[in-house]
């Protein structure tokens, strides 16, 4: 038989156990009346971010707004993709998450970022309203001659921007990795005149905005596209954004070259942001269908160290370029 200090030790060793037991259980009950998780907090987070190339390893790029074949996208090697969030512009065709996932996953850790005009509204999106015209709303302006369905807006009004953050959660939830800001020069419109710090206000707000609402937190993607001069005066703009998108720095619409003093002031900007923005990332898009003019602005712009891209202005297919076709580099 044990010894009687045997038996004592034993009683405290199971009263031990029975206390750390109770302990918890109460413990998961009080978890399970707040409702809050008993999962490690942001597991999913840092799997999503593994899964993901990182900004400064994007080699190429592919830019397709008008009706995107997601299939023939997944099909290719570009590293990061630039495509309306939806099918036809509408919430109805909206992307599900399943399908940016998948677009996402096939290929190379490609980064899939959403189209964002925030600069003008279009009248063919799921917030516009029957009735609307120039003045009604208030923040509605004159539509722009150059693109059908576009108007001017006044982007530092309330109502507006309210809209824009709508928009933002449906592109969050379907699991985009960042969002590509079209329209930042709206600014310069004489409408807009005395608003440019508006502007940089507002990209800043989105920025905020998303990065405390995605999965992706601080690593969600902001590309703004033209404005490249707001670098100068904003260096906190500067420093918040992933990186830029510059059209027709080499080539203009369509298969006009442009002039020497044209392509070193866009360039003396655009190193800005290859030298101190987020993901140091600086895309180009020329819009040009001769064999020369591809040449010249791939040559170009990669001598920069830019990442270029040369397609149709209206953006609605996807083009492969003889002899610059993408390559899936490893991720470091």
């Amino acid at each position: 038989m044990p010894s009687l200090v045997t038996r004592t030790v034993m009683l405290l060793l199971i009263a031990t156990v029975v206390v750390m037991g109770s302990n918890a259980c109460a413990y998961s009950s009080s978890k399970v009346a707040t409702g809050e998780s008993m999962q490690p907090h942001n597991l999913g987070t840092s799997k999503s971010r593994n899964s993901r190339r990182p900004w400064n390893a994007v080699h190429n790029w592919t830019y397709w707004l008008d009706n995107p074949d997601l299939k023939q996208i997944s099909a290719t090697n570009f590293e990061l993709v630039v495509i309306d969030y939806s099918a036809n512009g509408s919430s109805k065709e909206a992307f599900t998450s399943g399908q940016i996932d998948t677009l996402r996953r096939t290929s190379c850790q490609r980064r899939v970022v959403s189209y964002l005009s925030i600069g003008q509204a279009e009248s063919y999106r799921w917030y516009w309203q029957q009735g609307w015209k120039e003045g009604n709303p208030t923040w509605l302006g004159m539509p722009d001659p150059d693109w059908e369905q576009n108007y001017w807006v006044h982007y530092w009004d309330p109502a507006w921007q309210r809209i824009i953050y709508r928009y933002l959660d449906a592109i969050i939830a379907a699991g985009f990795d960042g969002v590509y800001l079209d329209r930042i020069d709206a600014y310069q419109e004489s409408y807009a005149a005395g608003h440019e710090e508006d502007m940089v206000q507002f990209v800043a707000a989105i920025a905020h905005y998303a990065r405390s609402h995605s999965p992706l937190g601080e690593d969600f993607g902001i590309i703004v596209q033209n404005a490249e001069e707001l670098a100068v005066h904003h260096a906190d703009y500067l420093r918040l954004v992933t990186g830029i998108g510059r059209e027709e720095v080499y080539v203009q619409a369509t298969n006009m070259p442009t002039s020497p003093q044209e392509r070193a002031n866009a360039e003396r900007y655009l190193d800005l942001f290859r030298q101190n923005s987020r993901g140091k990332l600086v895309l180009t898009v020329d819009y040009a269908n001769r064999a020369d003019l591809v040449r010249t602005a791939y040559e170009r712009a990669q001598a920069k160290g830019y990442i270029p891209y040369v397609t149709g202005v209206d953006l609605d297919r996807l083009q492969i370029n003889p002899g610059y076709e993408p390559m899936c580099h490893p991720v470091p």
